[in-house]
């Protein structure tokens, strides 16, 4: 529990399970965070680093038992929550409906503070709809927690931009919480990379998840060694292209993906180019052919405790492509920031 981020009662809802008390066990969840079925497939779960039972044998299940309660609310029905009484006169608008501004506005609305939502995009769910492909996070496990939270009295208002927020004090509400997001892919600042052929991961995942699927051709090269770039890889798997190839500039150990992700990554036959990075992308008629890469090799750690990985001077070989996807990092788009505000970074 003191390694769960949410702070969740997890020997509180397993104590419950073994007792066959599955929907108390999943209310357990829900004291703390409203999502116990997306938690439980997508959580990178540092609690089971530190369960107590790895001491005996191996750590307990903890992500999957809580997906196993979500999942079995699902299978016999949930029964529509029941509206929070609202005690609280002052009104609190949220801008983004993201796993951060739903959370938020599940914990306002059960201190009975009446809560708004504001979301730019057709539907609710911000990265966790828009950026997580659906075989790791359906999106009926998705909607029925997002209406769960609407039942209880959050007011969700879908295709509605915030540009002002001037204008939602003048409307009556006495505080906001800004929960936008870091959705903008940061570049990579190579030769070539404007050419036709390189797209960056979210705006990829987004198209799929949003039901465009696009020609991605037979061979695709996904620079990262993240999640989101395990994601790209793994989702242009489905869509038919015959190799895909995660490039990636440290050693397989230090990719930051979750372990069991890198896991299934091999074993759906994607193949890992550790120890490389990409120095130009490669063209011919405005068309991509390939990228030119270097070897690394991993030097003096730096500031983030990993080794550095420096180039190996005259290693440079070539990759044959139809597709480059760029996944080396998410950033805040500071051009649409609020001018008005004052921001630490």
């Amino acid at each position: 529990r003191v390694a769960c981020p949410a702070g969740v009662n997890a020997q509180g809802y397993i104590a419950l399970i073994s007792q066959g008390k599955f929907r108390e066990a999943l209310e357990v969840v829900r004291r703390t965070m409203p999502f116990a079925g997306v938690i439980g497939r997508v959580c990178t779960h540092p609690c089971e680093l530190d369960c107590e039972r790895a001491k005996v044998d191996e750590s307990m299940s903890i992500r999957t038992l809580k997906r196993f309660i979500a999942d079995y609310e699902l299978s016999v029905g949930r029964e529509k929550a029941t509206p929070i009484e609202l005690t609280k006169e002052d009104k609190v608008a949220i801008v983004g409906s993201g796993p951060a501004g739903l959370a938020c506005a599940y914990d306002l609305v059960r201190k009975g503070y009446p809560v708004t939502a504001f979301e730019a995009l057709p539907m609710a769910g911000g990265l966790l709809r828009y950026g997580i492909p659906e075989y790791r996070l359906p999106k009926r496990v998705l909607d029925n927690e997002i209406d769960y939270i609407r039942e209880l009295g959050v007011d969700i208002k879908t295709n509605s931009p915030v540009g002002d927020l001037g204008r939602l004090f003048d409307q009556g509400y006495k505080a906001l919480f800004l929960g936008t997001g870091a959705g903008v892919s940061q570049k990579m600042g190579i030769p070539g990379v404007v050419y036709c052929g390189v797209v960056h991961a979210l705006d990829f995942l987004k198209q799929v998840n949003s039901g465009a699927k696009g020609n991605l051709g037979d061979r695709v090269a996904v620079i990262g060694g993240g999640n989101a770039a395990v994601d790209a890889a793994r989702v242009a798997l489905r869509l038919g292209v015959k190799e895909v190839t995660v490039v990636y500039r440290r050693s397989r150990a230090e990719m930051p993906a979750a372990a069991d992700e890198v896991e299934e990554v091999e074993r759906e036959g994607i193949k890992l180019h550790i120890l490389a990075a990409p120095v130009r992308v490669l063209s011919q008629d405005g068309r991509l052919t390939g990228i030119e890469c270097i070897r690394m090799e991993l030097g003096e750690p730096d500031a983030s405790g990993r080794r550095r990985p420096m180039p190996v001077k005259g290693s440079e070989f070539t990759m044959d492509g139809h597709k480059l996807i760029s996944a080396i990092g998410q950033a805040i788009d500071k051009t649409r920031l609020h001018k008005e505000l004052d921001y630490t970074q």
